[in-house]
């Protein structure tokens, strides 16, 4: 990509707008079936699409980082060095979250004692690499959460950032991501 490109390529922009939907789908509907439904049989429809929607942004995730790895970012805007500095670090946790997430459910699955297998989609099931250990299930599962809380807390100052940035400072960081180059 050109460095002085005015936007993110396409295929980063629509990997970013469905990441982040995915992600708010798998948050909500993770709180949800947690807190809200108490039916086993629902409760077990939903963990699967829980799953499913995890597999596929650890998928995504993998990908944008390899598309990422082939481009350069656009200019940034003017900015104190700390900012920018703090945006940078907010980015890469973001990344390492949306990596540790999905990895961190499949390790709940695959150490779980009730061996129920993981069928993305209906289309294949996951590998169950290891045994059923109820002390790493039991880690796994709190990480998951804990990670899920960090995750909606970054999400919560990335949409304040980018809305401080387009209704605030009025500059082009969001229309990066928004839309396509004038030519």
């Amino acid at each position: 990509m050109n460095e002085a490109a005015a936007v993110w390529p396409l295929s980063l922009r629509l990997a970013h707008w469905l990441g982040a939907v995915l992600v708010l789908a798998a948050l909500g509907l993770g709180t949800a079936m947690v807190q809200f439904v108490h039916n086993p049989a629902a409760r077990f429809e939903l963990t699967q699409t829980h799953k499913s929607i995890g597999i596929v942004i650890l998928a995504l995730t993998v990908v944008r980082l390899c598309r990422r790895s082939f481009s350069r970012a656009p200019k940034s805007e003017p900015a104190a060095r700390s900012l920018l500095l703090a945006a940078q670090a907010a980015h890469i946790a973001l990344y390492a979250l949306l990596l540790l997430m999905p990895v961190s459910g499949w390790l709940m699955a695959t150490t779980t004692p009730v061996r129920v297998p993981t069928v993305v989609f209906g289309l294949f099931a996951l590998p169950y690499p290891l045994a059923p250990n109820l002390a790493i299930y039991g880690l796994a599962r709190a990480t998951h959460v804990a990670l899920a809380i960090l995750l909606a807390s970054l999400i919560a100052i990335h949409i304040a950032a980018a809305m401080i940035h387009a209704f605030i400072w009025r500059d082009g960081t969001l229309a990066r991501m928004w839309r396509t180059p004038v030519r």
